[in-house]
């Protein structure tokens, strides 16, 4: 087992240095074989020459000994011959021939099993030689008297074929296992060792302070790869010190910014009108329903009593999260106050918030502004059948009126004023519009997070499909009303990411 760095156990077999010596060895090896096989090839090729060359040799040494013995059909001198060829291994069997074919000598040797197919394919070309005697010198011409049989043994040049095969691959095994040990010598002192050493530096990290990792003194690799890999990980663990500290710096600024969030949040949600407020109006019966898609929303809306009767607000300022919130609140506030005044002319109320909205965005140096529509709602008097009236105005989205018998009225802002806070002077724009309501008339005001919620096919959930629930549940109470719009909402987005806050307001004449 070796050790790494950090502490965990690496198997030997597993290690760097190990498997770099196996891949190396197999490397060589094959190699090594590859090349004995081509040397066995040539030494057999050279073998087969050396034999021809040989036994041809041999045989014309003895050509006239053996061309006499068969000239004069002498036993003796052909056994001395025939003996002496045949104390060669390396023949199987010598023969003396008449020029009749008659055997005047002849030594063979026990018969020994079939080499194979192998021997057969490598010396079978080279065992049988043949060589004709001739007798006769000078002015006599040569007289044909015999031939001399020479067959060679094929498991005996197999055999000396072998050991000679069996040296060479011997030798070459030598040099692989010298060559692997060698290059993998020379590639652990070059290679691996750094490698051990800056894998060491790397486990001894701290997570917290990167830049101050025991960085490795690479000898003589300044200037090679394993040099630039050293260099380039100081740079990311200095790197990785500066996101750290930036991270750290911005996680306590988004901590603080959450704090300041919640805060707005709170703020947010106090301010609106709780249930109680809305129970004590008795002339209508108030629904509402606010979502920001974010922790502060840029949605505005708000119910206030006062003595001539309720004023509604509903907005929706451009963007959410905080600056939308805060403009919000803005337009909360200077909504209260106006209503504090006693003004009840609708274009002097516009005016003043526009001046309060646009000179705080300016301050700000922001480009927000909002949509918003300010409704009046005063008791009729006596037991006719109007029960109350509502005065509109200010520009923001349709109002939808749905009468006690179905009837749909939609009531367009755009003509009744313009976006607060976008320019200076919005009182030219201002315009106001009347409508008497009867018992169960119900009046529904939106921001356009509900028409333009979306599904998963970005589908808009659309005008139209909200005044259809509308209608289907206008003889329901408000609360009902409101909790079937936004029931039916949620189902068309399914499981969509909310993008825009959700605001809602569901008045009934009662």
């Amino acid at each position: 087992m070796t050790m790494a760095a950090g502490g965990n156990r690496i198997p030997v077999t597993s290690g760097l240095t190990f498997r770099q010596a196996a891949v190396t060895l197999v490397i060589v090896l094959l190699l090594g074989l590859i090349a004995a096989i081509i040397e066995l090839a040539s030494e057999l090729r050279v073998m087969r020459g050396e034999i021809r060359q040989q036994t041809m040799a041999t045989l014309n040494l003895v050509r006239g000994p053996a061309a006499e013995a068969a000239y004069q059909f002498n036993d003796e001198l052909a056994g001395r011959v025939v003996g002496g060829l045949f104390a060669n291994r390396e023949i199987q069997q010598v023969a003396l021939r008449d020029n009749f074919g008659g055997v005047i000598a002849q030594r063979e040797r026990e018969a020994v099993s079939d080499p194979g197919p192998v021997i057969n394919r490598l010396f079978g070309g080279i065992t049988d030689y043949a060589i004709e005697l001739h007798h006769g010198t000078g002015v006599t011409a040569e007289e044909h008297v015999g031939y001399l049989e020479v067959t060679l043994a094929e498991s005996e040049i197999a055999s000396s074929f072998m050991e000679r095969g069996v040296v060479i691959v011997l030798v070459g095994l030598a040099k692989a296992l010298i060559i692997s040990a060698l290059v993998v010598l020379i590639f652990y002192f070059m290679i691996t060792r750094p490698l051990l050493r800056l894998h060491s530096a790397i486990g001894r990290i701290d997570p917290n302070h990167p830049g101050q990792w025991p960085r490795p003194s690479m000898r003589y690799h300044d200037r090679d790869e394993l040099g630039q890999i050293v260099a380039g990980l100081d740079d990311l663990m200095h790197n990785f010190q500066r996101v750290l500290a930036q991270r750290d710096k911005a996680h306590d600024e988004n901590a603080r910014l959450g704090a300041e969030l919640d805060v707005s949040r709170r703020i947010q949600q106090i301010l609106l009108p709780s249930t109680a407020e809305l129970d004590e109006i008795h002339e209508l019966d108030i629904a509402t329903y606010m979502e920001p898609a974010e922790e502060v929303g840029g949605d505005y809306y708000d119910i206030l009593r006062h003595d001539q009767g309720v004023r509604i607000g509903i907005g929706d300022v451009t963007g959410h999260g905080l600056e939308s919130g805060v403009v919000m609140l803005m337009t909360q506030s200077a909504v209260r106050t106006t209503l504090a005044s006693r003004e009840a002319d609708m274009s002097r109320v516009m005016e003043v918030l526009n001046n309060t909205i646009y000179n705080n965005v300016q301050r700000m140096g922001s480009g927000k502004n909002l949509t918003l529509a300010l409704l009046d709602y005063e008791s009729a008097e006596g037991n006719g059948p109007e029960r109350g009236q509502l005065r509109i105005s200010g520009q923001h989205e349709t109002v939808i009126v749905v009468r006690s018998d179905g009837r749909v009225e939609i009531i367009d802002t755009d003509e009744l004023g313009f976006p607060i806070g976008l320019v200076e002077e919005v009182v030219q724009f201002v315009n106001e519009t009347r409508l008497t309501l009867q018992r169960d008339d119900v009046v529904v005001l939106y921001t356009d997070g509900i028409t333009e919620a979306a599904d998963e096919q970005h589908g808009l959930y659309g005008h139209d499909r909200l005044v259809e629930i509308i209608v289907a549940h206008h003889g329901e109470s408000a609360e009902a009303i409101k909790d079937a719009i936004i029931a039916d909402v949620k189902r068309h987005m399914g499981t969509q990411t909310l993008y825009d806050d959700l605001t809602l307001v569901v008045l009934k004449q009662n």
